[in-house]
């Protein structure tokens, strides 16, 4: 079924992806039976890169949809032919593995065509015909081999491409029907053997184990024919050289090819359109790297994932309604997601989403190690604002004050280390403040983002209000919201200036200011879940 993937929600804030790659580590640890992998929704915050290079963590992979891949329904280690293999191993293949079609591979495993039954069973619908040679040459040593037999006479690699005759009439009818070329299978008849050597036979295929007479041998040497002893009956060997074509011969050199990463919902109808129930998944190189079934479309198969730090549709990854949640750790109001089967749903009242991590992680019994200790204290800091903010509870500062002695930390002295990193690292820049962590709600009719900075020095915000405002206007116009807000939180001084575009006449009653004139300074904001978006809430719903 593919890993577990572990994200929290769009536009990912330090919390966010911390979390993530945090909870991911813990449940890899103690659920050896899945594989977890962390994954982020957006850019990396400047805070979030500084902190994972400081504890040498590695930053998780971003990723753009959780709908079901090809590769998520796809039978990984498909059982294969290779395109010089004779139909005979193919067939013993199919019947030992239990399966419908082969992939037919040439060298470096790059995908030639497809073998299924149906071909096969168009090959041999008229039994009553002996297959000739002419269109699907096989060699000697090709056919030795498809009987198990034992080359007398000739080379191995002298191709056939005549007629395959049965010698079952008189010798003078037989050599009546054999044309230079022809392949001819026959018993022990000792008057035929050489008369049809004579006339033109380029192979003697002799049945029931028995070899021809040491005239024979001589006489097809001189004619320069092959002769092939078969341990089986006749009837047997004619069945089994129908068989010793190659795979290359009669496979479909066209059927259905698709990624890995193709989405499976547009390749479904394609595959059910085909003429064939199979696809070849192929990469880039056109390598094989799985095959796609109609059975493996009716198993349903979804991703599975972990949600972090948010639990509601719009803030989750595209498709996230077509994924299957086993897990939802989130410190914000209950959302919108809904589950077909009962889930680990752990949403606590405390300040961030590592909090509720890390005391998972002692729950548990596991000692975070260093880089996820780090991360986590990272994280609690960065959502708490230093723990300052009026979401922080008794948990966040216990589990903040563990983390850091387990470091050798002094908390709020890495945590301001950390704020004047990112603010020396981030280059600024308009449209990232209005939209690089933004949070969106929906209430009622009402669509709301408020987005929130976090740094040690407003002073550059303000100096641009005018094209900050104007920016963020032009942010909300192109998301459709009714309402868009910015928090940019002064950690020190510890406070927020409140930026509004739209509808802010609901954020003015709300919070109680006048949001009209632009900016305005509110000292003690410093939570936008708290603070903000309840107030924001409970007035647009009122």
């Amino acid at each position: 079924m593919g890993p577990i993937l572990v994200f929290g929600h769009r536009n990912p804030d330090n919390d966010s992806i911390c979390s993530a790659v945090a909870y991911a580590h813990l449940k890899n640890v103690t659920d050896p039976d899945d594989v977890y992998v962390p994954a982020r929704l957006g850019p990396v915050p400047p805070e979030t890169a500084w902190v994972f290079a400081r504890f040498g963590a590695d930053l998780p992979a971003e990723i753009t949809h959780v709908r079901t891949r090809v590769r998520d329904a796809m039978t990984a280690d498909a059982i294969v032919v290779h395109a010089d293999d004779n139909l005979l191993t193919a067939g013993r293949l199919m019947r030992e593995h239990g399966v419908r079609a082969l992939p037919v591979i040439g060298d470096g495993g790059v995908a030639r065509g497809l073998l299924n039954q149906s071909i096969l069973a168009e090959l041999y619908i008229d039994e009553t015909e002996m297959r000739g040679l002419e269109a699907l040459p096989v060699t000697v040593g090709q056919l030795a081999e498809v009987l198990g037999g034992e080359i007398l006479v000739g080379a191995a690699d002298t191709r056939l491409v005549g007629n395959v005759l049965i010698g079952a009439m008189e010798p003078e009818t037989m050599t009546s029907y054999i044309a230079a070329g022809d392949t001819l299978i026959v018993g022990d008849r000792v008057r035929t053997q050489p008369r049809a050597i004579e006339a033109g036979a380029a192979c003697l295929v002799i049945s029931g184990g028995h070899a021809p007479d040491d005239g024979v041998i001589a006489l097809a040497r001189q004619r320069g024919a092959a002769i092939v002893s078969s341990p089986h009956n006749t009837y047997t060997t004619a069945r089994l050289v129908n068989l010793g074509h190659a795979v290359s011969g009669v496979m479909d050199t066209t059927p259905l090819v698709v990624g890995p990463d193709a989405l499976l919902t547009e390749v479904a109808e394609d595959l059910m359109e085909s003429v064939h129930r199979e696809a070849l998944v192929v990469d880039d190189d056109r390598r094989l790297v799985g095959i796609l079934t109609r059975t493996n479309l009716a198993r349903g198969v979804r991703r599975r994932v972990v949600l972090l730090d948010h639990n509601e549709l719009s803030q989750s990854a595209p498709g996230v309604e077509e994924a299957a949640v086993v897990e939802i750790v989130d410190h914000h109001r209950v959302g919108d997601v809904q589950t077909t089967a009962p889930i680990l749903f752990l949403n606590m009242p405390v300040g961030s989403t590592a909090t509720i991590v890390a005391e998972r992680y002692r729950d548990l019994g596991v000692v975070p190690p260093a880089p996820m200790a780090g991360i986590l204290l990272s994280a609690v800091l960065t959502d708490t604002v230093l723990l300052k903010s009026p979401t922080t509870t008794a948990v966040d500062r216990a589990v903040a004050e563990r983390l850091a002695a387990q470091l050798g930390l002094d908390a709020v002295e890495f945590g301001l280390e950390m704020f004047r990193a990112r603010s020396a690292a981030a280059e600024f820049s308009l449209a990232d403040a209005v939209s690089a962590d933004l949070k969106e709600y929906r209430v009622g009719d009402l669509t709301i983002g408020v987005a929130q900075v976090e740094t040690v020095d407003t002073m550059p915000y303000l100096d641009r209000s005018d094209e900050l405002a104007a920016t963020l206007e032009a942010f909300r116009a192109r998301r459709g919201f009714d309402l868009a807000m910015l928090l940019v939180t002064d950690v020190v001084r510890e406070g927020s200036e409140v930026f509004a575009a739209g509808k802010t006449r609901v954020a003015s009653r709300a919070l109680g200011v006048d949001l009209s004139d632009g900016p305005v300074w509110m000292d003690g904001v410093l939570s936008r879940k708290k603070q903000i978006a309840s107030r924001l809430l409970d007035a647009a719903g009122a």
